[in-house]
């Protein structure tokens, strides 16, 4: 094929409005653009598979976070890309390799390595023949891995761990890691159907529960009242579901900030996105730690390493949601994963 000179982006229009109603797909607009030259080092890339993530909806805040999206920018993603075109001797053409890609038809990168950690990295020939599972378990995996074992400091000496979003992309790997690898005696998962309640159960819970239930907090008290509360929370949602758990951990118990899917919307400074038991953090000593997985990015390599080998020992398995769409339907993934339909990672096919 003739190199590309120009390529579609989708780019973000504007911040979401917390007081308006919108849809995923009205916070960004297709545009053309042109392509860079290929340089002596540069390779040209079309990205394949699209990460769909719900911190992806902090990137596009007026507030910010740790990875940012402004008006006019081009909306982030890690991915999964096939190289187009190569000037680098690391990368040939047909390689699949993963990093930080965009929603982008094309791209063009003038160094590889300096992408954000821990640069591109190119899939091995068995990891190509799936890059669907690979990516599921690159991001998320590694996400569930270091939250639960580095910043939770979970072991089999704890005996309740409570995962919300326990049917997501990252929640559904802890709860493997924390029944399956740990064997914690008491594994909670909260989500929000009885289907979903099912497929936590297939995956290792001990108990299910689900938080639109009218008598949710009533169930959470009896589910951990025979450990007298809970060890370690694994935390996807923040919002008012932080303050029902704060109610019901032990002294000294951990809590794992992963997420905040419940405040998302209201990072216009509404009083439902703060923390109403801090009371309760004094008291217990309760110890509350944020994740930001790239902080681990030195050790990516052994964290996969693992989690590969408890895949192979049937211990661990990926759940996946493929939305397939052609490029002008990519804002349709992040539509998906806010309104809650999917099981596992969600990824964006590109057909």
């Amino acid at each position: 094929m003739a190199i590309p000179t120009e390529t579609q982006q989708w780019q973000l229009h504007h911040h979401p409005d917390p007081k308006k109603t919108e849809r995923a797909t009205d916070f960004f607009t297709l545009v053309k653009t042109p392509l860079p030259a290929l340089g002596p080092n540069s390779i040209l890339v079309k990205p394949i598979l699209l990460s769909n993530d719900a911190s992806q909806r902090t990137w596009i805040g007026s507030a910010g976070s740790y990875i940012t999206v402004k008006p006019g920018q081009v909306m982030k993603t890690f991915g999964v890309a096939k190289v187009i075109e190569s000037n680098k001797d690391a990368f040939k053409k047909g390689d699949l390799v993963w990093g930080m890609l965009a929603w982008s038809e094309y791209m063009v990168f003038d160094d590889p390595a300096a992408q954000y950690p821990p640069g591109f990295t190119k899939l091995t020939e068995e990891q190509a023949k799936d890059p669907e599972e690979y990516l599921a378990t690159r991001i998320t995996g590694l996400t569930a891995y270091y939250g639960l074992l580095n910043v939770g400091e979970a072991t089999s000496s704890d005996q309740t761990v409570v995962v919300s979003t326990a049917a997501g992309a990252t929640g559904a790997v802890v709860v493997q890691i924390a029944k399956n690898v740990l064997k914690i005696p008491r594994v909670i998962g909260i989500t929000g159907s009885p289907e979903k309640m099912d497929l936590i159960k297939s995956l290792g819970c001990d108990i299910a529960l689900n938080y639109k239930s009218p008598t949710f907090e009533d169930d959470l008290a009896a589910a951990v009242a025979p450990t007298k509360g809970i060890d370690l929370y694994f935390d996807n949602v923040g919002g008012a579901m932080l303050d029902i758990m704060l109610k019901r951990m032990k002294s000294k118990g951990r809590i794992v900030a992963c997420g905040a899917l419940g405040s998302y919307e209201n990072d216009n400074g509404d009083a439902v996105a703060y923390v109403k038991e801090l009371r309760r953090i004094i008291m217990s000593g309760v110890r509350i730690q944020g994740l930001n997985v790239s902080h681990y990015a030195a050790d990516y390599a052994n964290g996969m390493k693992n989690m590969e080998q408890w895949g192979k020992e049937g211990k661990l398995r990926s759940l996946t949601t493929i939305y397939e769409t052609s490029f002008s339907g990519v804002p349709g993934g992040m539509e998906r994963l806010l309104a809650g339909k999917n099981t596992g990672k969600l990824l964006t096919k590109i057909v």
